[in-house]
Parts: structure tokens; C-alpha cells; sequence
């Protein structure tokens, strides 16, 4: 009976994930569009849902007439002799009960301390349970496909597969008790600030497909912003990419088992951009998936849904934004009969696609008049991956980081051999022209955009926009490293049981270090510097606001900033519309706190400061952990008019 229901279920699983996508990115379009021109408030709200049932009932007439909808539950009848026997059901509840304890363990992991990297506090015993259940996972689909059991079950392994990614991409919510990395903490106070009062100024196009959506899934549901905007992004990419995932594989490979082994290999590469939500993430997700609903594009309805995604994207950020419509309308061109539009469109795309990213960062760098200043190249604007052999730390490590640190060259082979293989099969792999051809033009706008200063920003993070459109280039190459991967399982599929065993432990490992690489990490090979928000600078801004007499500026580090966020919003601006917090870094309060712990504390510095904002109060904050701790403390003694503990000595403020 619980193997009639669980099935009853899964043979609609694909359909159902779809319609929820519909849904969803109709609330972000529509969403999007009633704030920028009017708010999200009670009205506001009611105007996007109406305008959503709108372009979700156009989408229900199209399904109707192109490809209705069909809930077939016949197979189930094939499938009474056909059922799960003791073992697979131990197999399962040996998974499900190893996912348990590492979600048990990221839980009782959690910590509100400051720390740069989860690994520092998650215990031990996570590693192996962790590898553990991937082995289980790779047992059991092995198995039933042995046994010939898999028929109409695919979707329950693609149920565990996504459980998996959900587990895997579950480290930073779990134990970041705060919160994790900078951004977030300031798109979720602009989230509830629209939340509060219906809209705020000024409104920029992007950001607002996420905004919109979060918000009118919290005024619907009632769950707060902050649980919904940390589990957007890890929840729908471990739904959606895993079921996404198995249709492409469904029309590309003819053999099940290989393919639900392919979709869990893919957690060996690295992905850091899904364990956290912000804009950037929730458009690489819809751009990911635009490129794989693009290869099983079959009528007009997956085409809208596509152009549905693409929208999306747009609105939540142009980076990935820009590259997902002109994908989408290089499909449409593809999958059209106009011959004329097939010749020109190809290189027209192919244009937009490598000049319209640096156009937009140039204009962006000129509205911040900052344009006249000197357009230096990088240093390096590329470079070609090396072989690198790391023997400075212990087995593990020395593994973790062969694998990490030759990345960039693992991928180069996955893509070649990919091409390769695409090569001798490319009348059933056309479209992936089109993928080749948008990487080719991003890769010209990743050199184009990195002769781009970026003045505006401080220096460490001039680099980041480049990169992001560099990473853009890499996702449309993905579907060649799925063939390369599908053809290297396909091989070992075939080999005896104890070289197929060896293979699949090694690949387990492998997912387990990708892991480890996917998050912060604090090792002898890598230093991700950044603390995490903690409950001292909590402690810290809420005892500056207890205390303040009036209008005051303080001095403070990222995450110090990220908690005064947190706790009280964007509550005070002041003169030349400085934030009282140093907000953004590229800002002149940022570069007065740089002065003030790699110079001097000094009371001149201070009062520059104050003085630009027209504040006659001001505090700098130093944390413990910053690398000249001990020597910025006694000079700041000396300077300012009267200095506070936080939490026996973890984070001092000194009043000036």
C-alpha cells in the first residue's frame, strides 16, 4: 500500500514541480512590476495576485492547447508485481535516517561566535555520516536497477537525490546562527522596510523579482522574511535542478540508472552560489535551469516557460538576467522555421551577448561620476589553468585541495571532452551550438568588463562583476560536462563489481570535498577572512544606541554594519546622505574605519568623519579578532574620550 501512494505521487512529481515554478516566477514578475510602479502594499499586493492569475491562466490555455495535461496513473498497473522488497526499504531508511543525523548535527552546530568557516564548529562524526549516506544513496538506485525494480520509481530517487542537494546545500542557514555572509542581511532589511511601508526610494530594476516574490509569499503565508529568504535559494535549487536535470537525461541518455547517478555526481563540483540566498543566486538558479529546459524545449508552452524564467531573471539581477532573455530569444530562433532569422540572428545574439554587460557596468560607472578616471587593465584578465600539487598538510587535506586547486583545469577537460563527444553525436546535440556560442560572447564581455575600473567599489571588490560574468560563461557550458560525466559512468556501469565499487567510493569522496570547498573555509591552503555577524556586535549596536545622546556615525568593520542593519534597518541618514554605519564599503565612512586600523584611531580621523555627516557624536567599533587587535586597542584608549567592553572583551567601543 505504501508503495501504491508513494508511487501515485511521483509519477506526477516532474508536472507538479513545474506548475509551482510557473506560480512562483509569475509572483516575481508581477510582483516586480506593481512595486516599481506603485508599492507592495495591501493594494499592491492584491494588484500583483490578480495580474499573476492573469498570466498563470494564459499559461493554463496554452498548456491546454499544445500539450494537455495528463495525470496518468496506468502504469501503476504494470507495477503490482513489480514493488519494493525488505532491502529497499532498508536501503531507504538507512539514507533518510543518515540525513537525519547530519541535519541533527549542522543543527547542534549552530553558533552565534564569530567564525570564517562552518568547519570550524561542525563536528567531526558530519564527514562520515555525510559520505556515508552518499554511498547509501548510490546503493540503492544501484540495486533496484539490478533487481529491474526501477520502473515509474525514478522520481522517488530523484525525491532522496534532491533531499541530498537540500542537505548539501543546508551548512550556512544551519549554522550560521546570525546569519551568513553581508548581502543578505541588507536585502532583508530592504525586504521589510517595503514590507512595513509599501515601497522605498529610490527603486532599481533589479532586485525586484526577489524582493516582489519574498514579500508576497510572506504577506500570503505569513512565515517571516527571514526564514523565507534563507531557504529561497537552497529549497528551489534542490527541487528544481535534480528533476530538471533527469528530463534532460531522459531525452540525451538511454540508460535510467546512469543518469540518476550522473545528477548526484554533479555535487562534485563545487556550489557555493546555492548555499545562500541573494539576487545574484536566485538568477544563477533560473539561468541554470533556462539552459536545461532549453535542451528538452518541445512546443510553444516549454518555450514560454523559459521566456517565463528568463523575465525573471531580468528582474532579479541583470548579470545573469541579460544573458537568460537573450538565450531565450536564441532558442526561439533556433526551434523557428524562418530560415532568414536563423542566418542573422546567431551572430546578432552573439554581439548583444558580448557588448551588452560591459556597456551597462560603463554606464554604471559613469552615473557614479567617476568615468574620467584612468581605465586601467587588470593585472591578470586571464589565466590559464595549471596543475597544481599541494603536499603541506595531512592526507585529507592534501586531497581536498588537489581536487580544489585544479578545479579550473578539471572543468577545461570535462568541457573539451564533452565538445568532443557532442562532436561525433551533433545531429542530436544542435542546440548546444547555441550554448557554445553564448559562453564564446560572455567570455568576450568578461575581458571586456574587466578593463573596467569600477571606482566605485573598494578595491577587493573590483574584481567580483567580471567574475560573475565569467561564471555566467561557465553555466552555458554545462551541458558538455554532463555528456563527459554520462559517458565516464556509462564506462564504469559496465565494469566488474569491485572496480565499480572503487568508483563510486572515490566518487563519494569526491562529493564530500566538494563540500568542503563549497563554503568558507580556514586552513593552511585557504583563509576566507570574513567573520560572520556574532552576538557581541549585537551587543555592540545596541548598547551604542542605548547610549548615544543624539545623532551619531560609527566606525565599524562589515559585519558590525550587517548586525546595526539587522537590529534597527535603515534608521538613520544624515548629510551628503552618509548612513551612520560604514554603508556601502565603497563608501567615505568605509575608507575613514580603513584609516582607523591601518593608520591610527586617531580623533582628527574621527572627527573628519562626523564632520562630513554633520554629527557631533561618533564611536569606533574594533572587534578581537582583527589581525592588529592588541596595538589598535591602546592607541584607541588614548584618543577617544571614553571606551566600553562587549562580552568580556570581544568587541571594544571607544567614544569620541
Amino acid at each position: 500500500m505504501l508503495y501504491y501512494y508513494m508511487l501515485k505521487y511521483f509519477l506526477n512529481y516532474y508536472k507538479l514541480l513545474i506548475a509551482l515554478l510557473i506560480i512562483l516566477c509569475n509572483l516575481s514578475i508581477s510582483g516586480a512590476i506593481i512595486y516599481y510602479i506603485y508599492a507592495l502594499n495591501q493594494l499592491g499586493l492584491i494588484i500583483s495576485l490578480i495580474l499573476a492569475g492573469i498570466i498563470c491562466a494564459a499559461f493554463v490555455f496554452v498548456k491546454l492547447k499544445y500539450n494537455p495535461i495528463k495525470w496518468d496513473f496506468s502504469k501503476l498497473e504494470n507495477e503490482k508485481n513489480n514493488k519494493f522488497d525488505g532491502l529497499d526499504y532498508l536501503l531507504t531508511a538507512i539514507y533518510l535516517i543518515l540525513a537525519s543525523a547530519n541535519f541533527y548535527l549542522l543543527y547542534h552546530s549552530q553558533t552565534a561566535n564569530p567564525i570564517i568557516s562552518p568547519w570550524q564548529v561542525v563536528s567531526p562524526w558530519f564527514w562520515l555520516l555525510y559520505l556515508t549516506s552518499t554511498l547509501s544513496l548510490f546503493a540503492l538506485i544501484i540495486k533496484q536497477y539490478q533487481n529491474n525494480n526501477q520502473q515509474n520509481l525514478n522520481y522517488f530517487y530523484i525525491f532522496l537525490i534532491s533531499l541530498h542537494y537540500f542537505l548539501s546545500f543546508s551548512v550556512a542557514w544551519l549554522v550560521y546562527q546570525i546569519g551568513y555572509g553581508f548581502d543578505p542581511f541588507i536585502h532583508r532589511a530592504t525586504m521589510e522596510l517595503i514590507d512595513k511601508v509599501g515601497a522605498v526610494s529610490p527603486k532599481p530594476l533589479y532586485y525586484l523579482g526577489q524582493y516582489s516574490l519574498t514579500i508576497i509569499l510572506h504577506k500570503l503565508t505569513n512565515l517571516p522574511i527571514i526564514w523565507l529568504d534563507k531557504l529561497l535559494v537552497p529549497i528551489l535549487a534542490a527541487l528544481y535542478l535534480p528533476a530538471v536535470l533527469y528530463q534532460v537525461a531522459q531525452k540525451w541518455f538511454n540508460d535510467n540508472r546512469t543518469s540518476l547517478l550522473l545528477i548526484i555526481l554533479l555535487l562534485s563540483l563545487p556550489f557555493g552560489f546555492f548555499i545562500v540566498t541573494t539576487p545574484q543566486n536566485l538568477a544563477y538558479l533560473f539561468l541554470l535551469l533556462i539552459i536545461l529546459l532549453g535542451i528538452i524545449c518541445q512546443n510553444l508552452f516549454d518555450l514560454l516557460v523559459i521566456y517565463l524564467l528568463a523575465v525573471a531573471a531580468l528582474l532579479i539581477q541583470p548579470i545573469a538576467g541579460i544573458p537568460a532573455v537573450l538565450a531565450a530569444i536564441f532558442l526561439t530562433i533556433f526551434y523557428s522555421d524562418n530560415q532568414k532569422i536563423k542566418k542573422i540572428g546567431p551572430g546578432l545574439i552573439f554581439i548583444l551577448a558580448a557588448i551588452s554587460l560591459p556597456l551597462a557596468f560603463y554606464f554604471l560607472e559613469k552615473n557614479n561620476g567617476l568615468s574620467n578616471q584612468t581605465m586601467e587593465p587588470a593585472t591578470a584578465i586571464f589565466s590559464w589553468p595549471n596543475l597544481a600539487m599541494p603536499g603541506a598538510e595531512n592526507f585529507i587535506l592534501n586531497f581536498i585541495y588537489l581536487y580544489g586547486l585544479n578545479l579550473k583545469l578539471v572543468i577545461f577537460l570535462l568541457v573539451i571532452v564533452g565538445m568532443a563527444i557532442a562532436w561525433q553525436h551533433r545531429q542530436n546535440c544542435r542546440v548546444l551550438m547555441i550554448y557554445f556560442i553564448m559562453s564564446l560572447a560572455l567570455l568576450m564581455a568578461y575581458l571586456g568588463t574587466k578593463t573596467l575600473p569600477f571606482s566605485f567599489l573598494i578595491n577587493y571588490e573590483r574584481d567580483n562583476y567580471a567574475a560573475r560574468i565569467l561564471l555566467v560563461s561557465v553555466f552555458f557550458l554545462a551541458p558538455f560536462i554532463l555528456i563527459t560525466l554520462y559517458w565516464l559512468l556509462a564506462k564504469i556501469i559496465k565494469q566488474n563489481y569491485f572496480i565499480k565499487l572503487a568508483w563510486l567510493l572515490f566518487f563519494a569522496v569526491l562529493i564530500t570535498a566538494s563540500l568542503y570547498l563549497s563554503y568558507p573555509r580556514f586552513d593552511r591552503y585557504f583563509n576566507s577572512h570574513g567573520y560572520s555577524v556574532s552576538a557581541s556586535d549585537i551587543s555592540a549596536v545596541q548598547w551604542i544606541a542605548e547610549n548615544s545622546s543624539g545623532d551619531y556615525i560609527v566606525l565599524a568593520n562589515q559585519q558590525v554594519s550587517a548586525a546595526a542593519v539587522r537590529q534597527y534597518g535603515f534608521s538613520h541618514y544624515y548629510k551628503n546622505n552618509i548612513f551612520y554605519y560604514p554603508i556601502p564599503t565603497g563608501g567615505p565612512l568605509y575608507n575613514y574605519y580603513l584609516k582607523m586600523v591601518y593608520q591610527k584611531p586617531s580623533r582628527q580621523t574621527m572627527a573628519e568623519a562626523m564632520n562630513l555627516a554633520d554629527v557631533r557624536e561618533g564611536y569606533f567599533v574594533l572587534n578581537k579578532y582583527w589581525w592588529a587587535f592588541d596595538k589598535i586597542l591602546d592607541k584607541a584608549k588614548l584618543e577617544a574620550q571614553s571606551w566600553q567592553e562587549i562580552n568580556q572583551g570581544q568587541v571594544y567601543i571607544f567614544k569620541y
